[in-house]
C-alpha cells in the first residue's frame, strides 16, 4: 500500500480519486528501461523510465530521447508495481552518478531476488557492466583538445584525424563544438563535429560513415541556405535596391540568381484537422443528418427523422445523461451514462446486457467499472 505523508489531509476530490484508483486491480507486470543521454550543455546522465511499456516515443522527446534506444531493460518487482499503481503521468528517475544509481538499483535487485532468485543479481551485474561504456560525472575536457586556429596550423590533418576514427567521447565533442561556435565558426569543422556527435548515440551497426564528400556537400547546402535566407530578407525589406545591397556581400551575384533564390516551391495544402466525433449522441446526429441528405425518404420517415434530431440535439445541448433500460425476468432498471460517453462504450454495454444468462447483479458491477473508467469519454 502506498504510504500517505503523515498529517496530510486530502481534499474530497483527492480522496475520491484515491479511492477509485485504489480499488482498481494492480498490474501484474511492468518494464523498466534505462537510457543514456550524452553530455550537451548539461552533464551526461542515465534516465530510468518506469512502466516503459505503456509510454510512446514522443513522451521521451522533452529529454531528447525520442530516437534513442534503451541499453538495458528489466521487469518491475511487486513493490514497484504497487508504488507506481497511482501514476497518471510518465514517471522516470535520472542519475548523474553511477554510485547513486547502483545503490538505488541494489534495493530493487534484492526485491527481484526474493521474488525469483538470481534475477536481481544477474541484472545488477549487467548494469554495472555498462559503467565503462557510459561514464558519468566526467571532468571538463582538457585544453589540449583545442581545435586548430587556422589552416596553416593543421586544420586539414585535424579533420582527417577525426574522420579516420579518433575516439572522442560525447563530452569532448560537445566541448569542441562550443569552442568552435564561440570562435571562428568554420562550417566544415561544425558539420564534422555534428556528424560525430550523432554517431555517439547510435549503435555501431547504425553509425554513418563520414567522408570528405559528405562534409563538402553539407557545407555547400548550409552556405546555399544561408545565402537564400539573406537574399529573401533583403528583398522583402528593400525591393528596389536589393540587388545592389546583396552584391556588397556577394560581388558576383546576378539577377538570374536573384530570381532563382526568390522562387519558393509550392507546398502541399495541409488538410484541416477535425477532431473525431466519438460520443454517442453526436454520432447518432451525424447518421440522421446523412439519412436526410440521402433524399430518399417519404413524408412519414422524413418527419420521424427530424423529430429524432430535435430530441437528440436538445438532450445534447442540456447535457442530459444517456438512459438505457434493461429488463431481466420482468424486472426493469435504467442505467444512466454520462452525456459524453463514447458510442463504442454504450454498444459494448448493450452487447453485454444481451449476453445469455446475464443478471442485474453482474451487470451493475460491469456498469460501475465502465462509468468509473476515464477511457469512457
Amino acid at each position: 500500500m502506498v504510504q500517505i505523508k503523515e498529517g496530510y489531509v486530502m481534499t474530497p476530490r483527492e480522496q475520491a480519486e484515491f479511492d477509485r484508483m485504489n480499488a482498481l486491480p494492480r498490474r501484474t507486470s511492468g518494464r523498466v528501461d534505462y537510457y543514456f543521454k550524452p553530455q550537451t550543455k548539461y552533464p551526461p546522465r542515465i534516465y530510468v523510465f518506469m512502466h516503459a511499456e505503456i509510454w510512446c516515443d514522443r513522451n521521451r522527446r522533452p529529454m531528447g530521447l525520442f530516437h534513442a534506444l534503451p541499453f538495458l531493460s528489466r521487469f518491475m518487482n511487486r513493490e514497484e508495481l504497487e508504488y507506481h499503481h497511482f501514476n497518471t503521468r510518465l514517471c522516470y528517475h535520472q542519475y548523474e552518478d553511477w554510485d547513486k544509481l547502483l545503490f538505488a538499483e541494489q534495493q530493487e535487485a534484492d526485491e527481484l531476488d526474493r521474488e525469483k532468485p538470481g534475477t536481481g543479481t544477474e541484472f545488477l551485474k549487467a548494469l554495472a557492466g555498462f559503467r565503462s561504456k557510459y561514464p558519468l560525472g566526467q571532468k571538463p575536457v582538457s585544453e589540449e583538445m583545442d581545435v586548430p586556429v587556422s589552416e596553416d596550423s593543421g586544420l586539414g590533418s585535424f579533420l582527417d584525424g577525426l574522420m579516420t576514427g579518433d575516439n572522442l567521447s560525447a563530452a569532448e565533442i560537445s566541448a569542441l563544438m562550443e569552442k568552435e561556435r564561440a570562435g571562428e565558426q568554420r562550417p566544415a569543422v561544425l558539420v564534422l563535429l555534428r556528424e560525430l556527435y550523432k554517431n555517439t548515440v547510435l549503435p555501431p551497426d547504425e553509425q554513418k560513415a563520414i567522408t570528405g564528400e559528405v562534409i563538402d556537400r553539407k557545407v555547400w547546402l548550409s552556405e546555399e541556405r544561408s545565402r537564400k535566407n539573406f537574399v529573401r530578407r533583403v528583398y522583402t525589406r528593400n525591393k528596389l535596391f536589393a540587388l545592389a545591397e546583396i552584391r556588397e556581400k556577394y560581388p558576383d551575384y546576378s539577377e538570374v540568381m536573384l530570381m532563382a533564390d526568390l522562387k519558393v516551391k509550392k507546398g502541399k495544402l495541409k488538410a484541416k484537422k477535425h477532431k473525431p466525433v466519438l460520443d454517442l449522441r453526436r454520432c447518432q446526429l451525424e447518421k440522421l443528418a446523412q439519412r436526410l441528405r440521402s433524399g430518399v425518404l417519404d413524408d412519414a420517415a422524413y418527419h420521424a427523422t427530424c423529430c429524432k434530431i430535435v430530441m437528440l440535439q436538445q438532450a445534447h445541448d442540456l447535457r442530459l445523461p444517456i438512459p438505457l433500460t434493461v429488463t431481466f425476468s420482468k424486472q426493469s432498471l435504467v442505467y444512466y451514462f454520462n452525456w459524453r460517453t463514447r458510442e463504442s462504450v454504450v454498444k459494448a454495454f448493450v452487447e453485454l446486457a444481451n449476453t445469455k444468462g446475464m443478471t442485474h447483479e453482474v451487470l451493475k458491477i460491469k456498469y460501475q467499472e465502465m462509468v468509473d473508467s476515464n477511457y469512457s469519454y
